[in-house]
């Protein structure tokens, strides 16, 4: 266990930030002294590892809570993804010092202003952020791991992840595509043929990773209206859709 102090310089992160990232339940500490100090164990030190890096990258604390609140294993296809960006400004970092050097020695020649073009680490960071927002941004799939509905919850769903041969990048791409055909058959409304394919393929996804009968997919579409206030503020509107277009097909 480390205390308040350690972590504070172990990381650089002030005893009040801490204190806030408690106070807004981003960083629980692992036990409080009776005494009122703060104490973190691994566990704890690795989920700020996690929010200092995407602090690091732009994101929000809203957005990093929202990323913790993933499965580990998205979690970790999320910090791969960056790892690629991270490795494409390593490279072009390397080729800008070969360049200076060049410069320095009064050589150069048109390619070097090659060196210049960010276009293909932008390209590659729209790409990522697309994938990680229909997983996060929106809380669309907060519901299931809120609800309690499957024994175990949270926990159910990381023991899935960590044991199922599965393409994360995928997942990510396929979460996407659902909550795409949800948001596009918000125009035809809930019985409509596009809201039964959305609700179609967002039950293959949960069977995916739980199995998931008629009763506990009617519970996940009750789950939205409890979670309505809290998902209306990324996606007004569509908490109460997805829950009604479930109910129509599983009445």
């Amino acid at each position: 266990m480390r205390s308040v102090n350690e972590v504070s310089k172990l990381s650089g992160v002030s005893r009040r930030t801490l204190q806030y990232y408690d106070e807004i339940g981003l960083l629980p500490p692992s036990a409080v002294k009776e005494s009122g100090y703060r104490q973190y164990d691994d566990e704890s030190l690795r989920r700020l590892w996690s929010i200092l890096f995407y602090k690091e990258l732009g994101m929000s604390l809203d957005y990093i809570r929202l990323l913790l609140e993933n499965p580990k294993e998205m979690e970790k296809e999320i910090i791969r993804q960056h790892k690629q960006i991270l490795l494409e400004k390593q490279s072009g970092l390397q080729k800008m010092i070969l360049s200076v050097d060049r410069i320095l020695n009064d050589d150069f020649d048109i390619s070097m202003l090659r060196d210049f073009d960010k276009n293909r680490i932008e390209t590659m960071k729209k790409t990522y952020a697309n994938e990680i927002r229909a997983l996060t941004e929106s809380g669309f799939f907060l519901p299931i791991v809120k609800s309690g509905i499957f024994p175990g919850g949270v926990t159910l769903i990381k023991n899935a992840s960590n044991i199922m041969t599965v393409d994360f990048g995928e997942i990510i791409s396929f979460c996407g595509s659902i909550l795409k055909k949800f948001r596009e058959a918000m125009v035809d409304g809930p019985e409509s043929l596009a809201a039964k394919k959305a609700v179609i393929a967002y039950r293959e996804f949960i069977n995916m990773w739980i199995p998931c009968d008629d009763t506990a997919f009617r519970k996940i579409g009750q789950a939205y209206l409890i979670h309505k206030e809290e998902l209306d503020k990324k996606a007004p509107g569509l908490a109460e859709f997805v829950s009604a277009a479930i109910g129509h097909i599983y009445q």
